[in-house]
């Protein structure tokens, strides 16, 4: 199909939404593997945490640098090349003989695998026009749960049957397609391909810096039930961990509906953040019931729902940077936004590891709903100036 053909931008979409599952699988599947990393490394729930953690580093370590370089040589060459060194870094961590070793090749795996999280998300912006772009971005950003709840349904019944290295191998398959994939068929939107921007960095931009902070906040209840839900559900509430984790997947699968839902409702009321405040405000309200009835049946419920919700913010936060830093600087902007989420989310798994050894879970949950509180009033500004339909007038630029 030729990038001329109206319909090549959903072509670009579904190639991204696979390559960005696939590099999901890496960085956010491992806690579906939480049990079979505690046995096989002898680890508490802080080492847990460290490990993973650790492919977020890697992951923050290298996202400006690869959303500068989507500007600059464009998405194809930068995701094509990242999912190939990530498939490599996965292959060898199913082979580390050694935590060392495991924790060195996650953070190259990280590393690599952000190339995906910095360019997928200009491409989209570039294709698609503004009244379709938040449905477009909450597509695309579908991807970090489906793939994530994929790999929470396979790969731990991988694991248990044959081995860490089989669920490795199956994660470096999955980076190997994606690069196949975006080596055939993602091309740059015309308005991208101009290398020189005229104006200031993206990163210069308060609202662009305001709202990956929002980001980093709204990362903490999100994680909070990524990493820990099945640790949560088998220790506290006995289910057994095959259990938990289909349970983990159905919160990545429902919370990426969510995702689809809230950008398609930001394209028709010409909005971004009055959604986003408002999705803030809900996750506060339902982490802190579930801080107060964390130890009771409940409770097992409301950790589904609170958890759904919190995964249902990216795609709008993702398409307001975007359309801040317009053409030609989407990657900057999505790589600043990136960074941000990606030190919350590494950040949580330790710290809230150790929360729960010394304290509770009442005390983790009570971190995230003020962390969710903190996102809503920090955004706040930026929803007071803005108007409906302003995406319109402010993104024209990016499809023109």
């Amino acid at each position: 199909m030729s990038p001329r053909d109206p319909s090549y931008r959903w072509v670009v979409l579904g190639v991204g939404v696979v390559a960005q599952g696939a590099t999901a699988a890496v960085l956010q599947g491992l806690p579906g593997l939480a049990p079979e990393l505690r046995t096989e490394y002898g680890l508490g729930l802080t080492g847990l945490g460290v490990v993973l953690g650790t492919v977020t580093v890697g992951l923050v370590s290298t996202l400006l640098l690869w959303g500068a370089a989507a500007d600059r040589f464009g998405e194809r060459r930068v995701m094509t090349g990242g999912l190939l060194a990530a498939a490599l870094w996965c292959l060898l961590a199913a082979r580390a003989t050694s935590l060392g070793q495991l924790l060195v090749f996650l953070l190259l795996a990280g590393m690599s695998g952000a190339s995906v999280n910095a360019a997928s998300g200009r491409a989209v912006l570039g294709w698609f026009g503004p009244q379709e772009r938040g449905f477009a971005m909450g597509v695309r950003q579908t991807a970090l749960p489906l793939g994530a709840g994929i790999a929470a349904a396979v790969l731990p019944p991988v694991a248990s049957r044959h081995g860490l290295a089989a669920a490795f191998d199956l994660m470096a398959l999955g980076c190997l397609v994606g690069a196949v994939g975006v080596a055939i068929w993602v091309r740059e939107a015309p308005a991208q391909q101009v290398r020189e921007v005229d104006g200031p960095s993206p990163l210069r931009d308060r609202r662009v810096r305001r709202l990956s902070g929002v980001s980093g906040l709204l990362v903490v209840p999100q994680f909070a039930v990524v990493a820990f839900v099945v640790v949560y559900l088998s220790d506290e509430h006995g289910l057994s961990v095959p259990t938990a984790a289909l349970l983990l997947a159905g919160v990545q699968f429902a919370g990426g509906a969510g995702r689809i839902v809230a950008g398609r409702m930001a394209d028709r009321r010409g909005l971004r953040l009055v959604p986003l405040r408002a999705i803030a405000l809900v996750v506060a309200g339902l982490f802190s019931l579930l801080a107060v009835l964390s130890p009771y049946s409940i409770a097992v419920p409301l950790v589904l729902v609170a958890g759904v919700t919190a995964i249902s913010w990216n795609g709008l936060a993702f398409t307001a940077a975007g359309e801040f830093a317009g053409p030609g600087r989407a990657g900057a902007a999505l790589g600043l936004q990136n960074t941000a989420v990606a030190i919350g989310a590494a950040l949580t798994a330790p710290a809230l590891g150790a929360v729960v050894e010394h304290s509770s879970w009442t005390a983790a949950y009570a971190v995230a709903a003020a962390c969710a509180l903190a996102a809503a009033l920090v955004v706040t500004p930026l929803v007071r100036a803005e108007r409906p339909h302003q995406v319109a007038d402010s993104g024209e630029a990016l499809a023109d």
